[in-house]
């Protein structure tokens, strides 16, 4: 598929702190691997071979996932701001680094989701829209009329048929891309919808994505959540770590590499980032253990 894709990375993920004191949120680690690898691996999946990420906050780890997945078929462009430039502003700046001219996917960097992009992105070429969002159930912000978009976040007062919550991925034309900012100039994505919406009614549809697995990975729970959502009450070991003796565990329990359990604990619901401890005996429930100690949620 001859596209491009836009990644949103620079935000500083303040919602799910402390994890990220210590790892930009776009490559904490679900189930052991980076946000930002499953991303890139939907985009392998949808035959986009191009991306590149808007960067702000520990710019290093970026470099560092970088170097660490030069193997990955999907090319990775870095594209750091001085400042940050906002939704708007960040997706403006890294389009001018772009290669294509046609559609290009943007997809928020906190977002870990198994919907069909490749349904989405036929249907946007298909109808001749300028910007197509990915909706789903929840918090109503896009109002529609059968699937075209009459307004957003409110800003125009009117009221549609439906009313969905936007899911941080959308498919945006050329044209759509000239309502932008320019380059290097701070900007809110929604305030470029708006003035599309004022330009050329009809010109956004919005896609549903149904009961496709979704979520933004804003907060610690959510976070949990999802590990929830993904593994049930498996025990999953990236490196197939044997359990010392009396460790009972309910729930789920998620290990990444070198992570080490001390005998005797008791774990419910659990995410050890690598290099990380569990002491013996201890009794956690709803927990993620890394760096920055133990976070009990």
């Amino acid at each position: 598929m001859d596209m491009d894709a836009i990644i949103l990375c620079a935000g500083e993920g303040t919602r799910l702190r402390p994890l990220t004191l210590h790892k930009a949120k776009p490559v904490i680690p679900v189930v052991c691997e980076p946000i930002l690898s499953h991303i890139l691996g939907e985009l392998e999946k949808y035959g986009i071979f191009r991306a590149a990420a808007n960067i702000w906050h520990r710019q290093e780890d970026f470099l560092d996932f970088c170097e660490a997945s030069g193997a990955s078929p999907v090319r990775l462009s870095l594209v750091p701001e001085k400042t940050l430039l906002g939704t708007g502003g960040g997706i403006s700046n890294v389009a001018a680094h772009l290669q294509s001219t046609g559609p290009v996917l943007v997809h928020n960097g906190d977002i870990y989701t198994d919907a069909d992009l490749s349904s989405v992105i036929r249907e946007h070429r298909a109808s001749g829209a300028m910007l197509t969002l990915l909706t789903r159930d929840g918090e109503p912000e896009i109002e529609t009329i059968g699937n075209e978009v009459i307004d957003i976040a409110g800003r125009l007062g009117k009221k549609g048929e439906n009313a969905w919550k936007f899911t941080g991925i959308s498919v945006w034309d050329s044209e759509a891309l000239e309502y932008l900012p320019r380059p290097g100039v701070f900007g809110d994505a929604v305030d470029t919808m708006v003035s599309i919406l004022k330009a050329a009614p009809g010109a956004i549809k919005a896609h549903n994505i149904g009961d496709a697995l979704w979520t933004d990975i804003g907060t610690p729970d959510e976070y949990l959540e999802l590990h929830r959502r993904l593994l049930g009450k498996e025990v999953y070991s990236k490196e197939n770590i044997e359990l010392p003796p009396g460790v009972r565990v309910d729930g789920f329990l998620c290990l990444c590499r070198n992570a080490r359990i001390g005998a005797g604990s008791v774990l419910e619901d659990v995410i050890v980032w690598p290099d990380s401890e569990i002491p013996q005996g201890s009794v956690l429930n709803r927990a993620v253990v890394g760096p920055f100690g133990i976070l009990r949620i």
